[in-house]
């Protein structure tokens, strides 16, 4: 596709293929829309999933106390001894620990005993009524008798749970006791000692595990009280933070019934709202106010459907609207993206009318409805190991239901800004080699080497310190580095007008400075990769980097007088050498890397391996019936209890994927998706060659202006993240059929993930649409 790219000339496409093309996409997607319906309507009756795990648990408690923790951190000496594990560098410089309790624990304590008791008074108002109405002989007696022993029924749990019992103004027997040791604590300790008091009950409030250094400072026995101080503390913590969590756990399983109810309506709606924002950005001659009207409607969406935002945190959960009446005000980050998005309307109306755009089409008829059958696989196959997988998973359908929001956002925001994008970017690359050109003038080549050398050590080794336990984002930002230094290569190198300028030289180009750039790109990928750990991505990089090359061999050897057949087996050949090469590094050097080394053991023997996960995905997927189990009746967790779930890896959401497929729909759907995926990608990319030559020209703007085409480079882009996207799809399709050892990369499109969601739908906006050149438009 490379070398197709970059010889093909730009072609006309006929009238009347143009204009039934958006017609036939849409046709697709609404197979696409009836194909699935009927697996969510499915989905609709999982109610409240296996051992009942989004049931109603009982009284929740509202109400309590922000963190103090901090607070109190600011105000106290640095002469605590836990100001280290409780505050780290938070902590004042100096003044005087109170004898007393400050008003903000002061204020703290009160509020939680009233969160406390407020489900105790209610229930006890409801009680006395029912007991007046049944001694007046008001209604019927057995009714108010069965509804007594209900509110009595549903007390006695909340009161032992939280050991109300015998508690006054509704406060937790524990947080009675450990307020008391930490007055007594304030009244006789001296200055380290009142401090440490002062943080403990402020990170018991705060429902923070205590450190183990806390235990000897808090052991004196509490008056009244079974327990000394430092086991009140701890029962306080555990206590608080069941008591935050348990009411954040309750939201969320409301959030996930209610989601699967809608979960096929709200997919159907996003895609929806998504090609038709596709389809405006196609003739959009504002890239400002296109995106502000996206932003703003995605906003809707948010509200409209309740979608969590997807950064607030793995435990936190942040719905679009608050409650679910539809008189709910709207969460800050939907006020944000809607006042975001009337800036940039209100930017674009005071603006000058822009150009005539160029004249845009879609790349594929099936782009888009790939795109549709893909996120709803993906979403069908975490809703149903939400419900009835591993108990730890049991929200990722709720936080898919943000990601895909969000990336259906930035789909819908980069099908806008494409061509700025690519303007701003090839602005920025041409600075950037200018800048070196200008270096290299003035600097001896091996000097500008070193300089150059130097540079890139530096910037990985920050690179290595910034994001060295951020897996998922290394990973992604490497995969856009590659690709955006591949396409740049490219772009420069292998067009025709830059094989015939340097042709009269062309003797003279040795391969190592025709190719050095893409070399530097990949040899700083290699050096983050091993920075960070991130082997995962390497070894998918290292793949790819193979086809970059051999496509960059066989350029040069073009250049250098050969024929294209000749460049072309040559370029197969090379790729196939270097994919057998680096196979074989993989199992040769991989025992460097503890990780790695594990995944080749389990490879290797999968039975006797310490990491069994290999051969349970090996057992399941022979196990698994040929049509699959269905949605609803896989067997992920075997015959454990409901509280156990000892079958499938915890993984098979992102890392196995292709064996999740073939649980539920067996195996040759799991097959036709990888092949459907792969040949997907391939008709994204087809049309590409037909539009650009793959180099830089101008274009005429009106009124004696220029600008770069930027097609050209958006092409790229959308070959070299396709190349990407493939290996990546083999790899973890061989790492589940055990042919290699796993290495945590993901199904596109269809696999748990956030960060690989978003960039996947940020380059697809980027290859869905293709502008026609100059000589291909009408009039």
């Amino acid at each position: 596709m490379t070398i197709a790219l970059a010889s093909a000339a730009p072609a006309r496409p006929g009238r009347w293929a143009r204009a039934l093309a958006p017609a036939t996409e849409a046709l697709a997607l609404l197979a696409v829309l009836v194909l699935l319906w009927p697996a969510f309507e499915r989905v609709a009756d999982f109610g409240e999933g296996r051992g009942a795990r989004y049931a109603p648990r009982g009284i929740e408690v509202e109400g309590l106390p922000a963190p103090v923790l901090p607070s109190v951190c600011a105000a106290v000496t640095m002469r605590s001894t836990l100001r280290d594990a409780l505050c780290g560098t938070r902590g004042a410089a100096g003044g005087t620990v109170p004898t007393a309790l400050p008003p903000e624990l002061q204020q703290a304590v009160a509020r939680a005993a009233r969160a406390f008791g407020a489900p105790v008074a209610d229930a006890q108002a409801r009680l006395d009524a029912l007991r007046l109405r049944q001694h007046e002989g008001v209604g019927a007696v057995r009714a108010s008798a069965d509804a007594i022993a209900a509110i009595e029924a549903d007390m006695q749990p909340y009161l032992d749970r939280y050991q109300l019992q015998g508690g006054d103004a509704g406060a937790p027997r524990p947080l009675q006791c450990a307020l008391q040791w930490t007055r007594a604590a304030l009244a006789d300790g001296d200055d380290a000692a009142r401090a440490d008091a002062l943080l403990l009950l402020a990170a018991a409030l705060d429902g923070r595990t205590l450190p183990s250094a806390a235990a000897p400072l808090a052991a004196p026995a509490v008056s009244g009280c079974a327990a000394d101080g430092a086991a009140a503390l701890a029962a306080t913590a555990t206590l608080m933070a069941d008591a935050r969590q348990s009411l954040v756990r309750a939201r969320k399983n409301e959030a996930t019934r209610a989601l699967f109810r809608s979960a096929g309506s709200q997919w159907g709606a996003a895609l929806l709202l998504s090609y038709a924002m596709l389809l405006w950005s196609r003739r959009a001659r504002s890239a400002l106010l296109g995106a502000g009207v996206a932003l703003g409607l995605w906003s809707l969406a948010a509200w409209a459907a309740r979608v969590p935002w997807p950064l607030a945190g793995a435990r936190a959960f942040e719905p679009g609207r608050a409650e679910a009446a539809w008189t709910s005000a709207p969460a800050p980050f939907v006020i944000a993206f809607a006042l975001a998005g009337l800036l940039l309307i209100g930017a674009a109306l005071v603006r000058r009318p822009a150009a005539a755009a160029p004249t845009a089409t879609l790349s594929s008829r099936a782009g888009f409805a790939g795109l549709a059958l893909a996120t709803g696989l993906g979403w069908l196959l975490l809703l149903e190991l939400s419900a009835h997988g591993h108990a730890l998973n049991r929200y990722l359908a709720l936080y898919h239901q943000g990601h895909l929001w969000l990336g259906m956002l930035v789909f819908s925001l980069l099908g806008f800004g494409r061509r700025p994008l690519a303007r701003a970017l090839g602005r920025a690359l041409a600075l950037a080699g200018a800048w070196r050109r200008r270096s290299a003038a003035w600097l001896p080549p091996l000097l500008a080497a070193l300089v150059l050398l130097l540079g890139a050590a530096v910037a990985l080794l920050v690179f290595g310190l910034l994001l060295k336990n951020l897996r998922q984002l290394t990973s992604e930002l490497g995969r856009i580095w590659l690709i955006v230094g591949a396409a740049w290569f490219f772009l420069l190198r292998a067009g025709p007008l830059t094989r015939r300028l340097a042709a009269g030289d062309a003797m003279d180009v040795s391969l190592w400075r025709y190719a050095w750039p893409l070399f530097f790109v990949v040899g700083m990928l290699v050096g983050a990769m091993v920075i960070t750990r991130d082997m995962g991505p390497l070894l998918i990089a290292a793949y790819a980097s193979g086809a970059f090359v051999g496509a960059a061999f066989a350029m040069w050897w073009q250049l250098r007088g050969g024929g294209s057949a000749g460049a072309v087996a040559l370029a197969l050949l090379l790729f196939v050498g270097w994919i057998v090469a680096i196979t074989a590094a993989l199992f040769q050097a991989g025992q460097v890397d503890a990780v790695t080394a594990a995944r080749l053991e389990s490879l290797a023997a999968p039975l006797a391996s310490t990491n069994d996960q290999l051969a349970l995905v090996s057992w399941f997927q022979r196990a698994a019936p040929p049509q699959g189990y269905g949605l609803g009746a896989v067997p992920w967790c075997g015959h454990a209890p409901a509280a156990q779930c000892s079958g499938v890896p915890a993984q098979i959401h992102s890392d196995y994927t292709f064996t999740a497929i073939v649980g539920v729909f067996g195996a040759a759907a799991a097959w036709g998706a990888t092949l459907g995926t792969a040949l997907w990608l391939h008709r994204l990319i087809r049309r590409h060659g037909r539009v650009t030559r793959g180099e830089p020209r101008l274009i005429a703007l009106g009124n004696g202006r220029f600008a770069h085409d930027g097609q050209a480079l958006l092409s790229w882009l959308a070959v070299g993240w396709v190349v990407l996207s493939l290996c990546q799809l083999a790899v973890t399709v061989a790492g589940n059929l055990a042919v290699l050892p796993l290495t945590g990369v993901t199904f596109p499109f269809v696999s748990y993930g956030m960060s690989s969601l978003l960039v996947n739908l940020g380059f697809l906006a980027l290859a869905l649409t293709v502008d026609l050149p100059p000589e291909a438009r009408d009039g």
